[in-house]
């Protein structure tokens, strides 16, 4: 019983090695090997294109809204409501720059004058390639 046991776990053994090397000598079979690629192609075609960004009308709506509550924020407005406005709109202004193709620190300065400088040129850069802010420039 035992060596029936053996037998057929070397058998079983041996077939799996035999396998595994013909998969390995198929790899690169040169006849095998362009048709896998054309497969791989193809299948890569057939993947849906993810955008980086959300679609640049979105953008430009999110950014005219929070730019108005931004450069005119209503009287009596709490600081913390004032970052978190300036936060998003921030964060609007170098999503639509990643889209554009606009250089952009945004997300790296802290906040400060430096921080405003570098949020006027990137309104500024916006607004020459043609995505409208509606900011009086």
């Amino acid at each position: 019983m035992l060596v029936e046991i053996g037998r057929v776990a070397l058998a079983i053994v041996a077939f799996s090695l035999a396998v595994a090397c013909l998969f390995n000598l198929m790899v690169g079979w040169e006849p095998w090997a362009k048709p896998a690629a054309r497969f791989t192609a193809w299948r890569e075609s057939r993947r849906p294109v993810v955008p980086l960004t959300r679609p640049l009308e979105e953008l430009a709506v999110q950014a005219r809204r929070l730019g108005r509550r931004f450069h005119h924020p209503p009287e009596g407005q709490r600081f913390e409501k004032c970052e978190a406005v300036r936060r998003a709109y921030d964060t609007v202004l170098a999503e639509a720059s990643q889209a554009l193709g606009v250089t952009t620190l945004l997300t790296v300065i802290a906040p400060g004058p430096e921080l405003d400088l570098e949020r006027q040129r990137v309104e500024l850069a916006l607004e020459e390639s043609g995505f409208e802010l509606g900011l009086p420039l």
